[in-house]
């Protein structure tokens, strides 16, 4: 598998999120799907520590719709299905969800997330291996992985 890029490296040309031929049937070769790092991850500068975002985390781009590197393959809301990798201890910086939905589906390590619910009342709680966390539109969420850092299958979906 290739090394990652960086996120400043793959989003100033052009952002291929897959580089092989796709057929009618779309599978998919993970050797071909584009691997960025991002550091820090989703940073916030308005926020301190965690909220904040830092450390390192590795998104190995399965499908995307997003604008600006959308594929055009997918039909449904599904914005994108990403496989993501935390450093130890790096943290998503929080961040609103607007207009999509968005699931994590730990696979390794632990994860503390924090839910800012719609009313302004936080929720932090941790997870492991087999657990899941859903962001709802007008929600706003952070997450910091464990120290032995963490995976997880993140997907978003827009309403329908």
């Amino acid at each position: 598998m290739p090394d990652p890029v960086s996120a400043a490296e793959f989003y100033a040309g052009d952002a291929r999120m897959y580089e092989a031929p796709l057929g009618p049937a779309v599978n998919k070769r993970s050797e071909a799907m584009a691997r960025v790092r991002y550091a820090p991850v989703h940073p916030n500068p308005d926020q301190q520590g965690a909220l904040g975002g830092r450390g390192e985390g590795v998104v190995t781009w399965v499908f995307n719709e997003e604008s600006g590197t959308a594929e055009g393959l997918l039909r449904t809301p599904l914005a994108f299905l990403n496989d993501t990798r935390l450093a130890p201890n790096a943290a998503v910086g929080l961040h609103p969800h607007a207009d999509t939905e968005e699931v994590y589906y730990l696979l390794e390590g632990a994860l503390t997330v924090t839910t800012v619910l719609a009313d302004g009342s936080v929720h932090a709680e941790m997870l492991g291996p087999g657990d899941a966390h859903l962001v709802r539109i007008g929600q706003s969420h952070a997450a910091e992985a464990g120290p032995e850092g963490c995976r997880m299958i993140v997907l978003a979906v827009r309403p329908c």
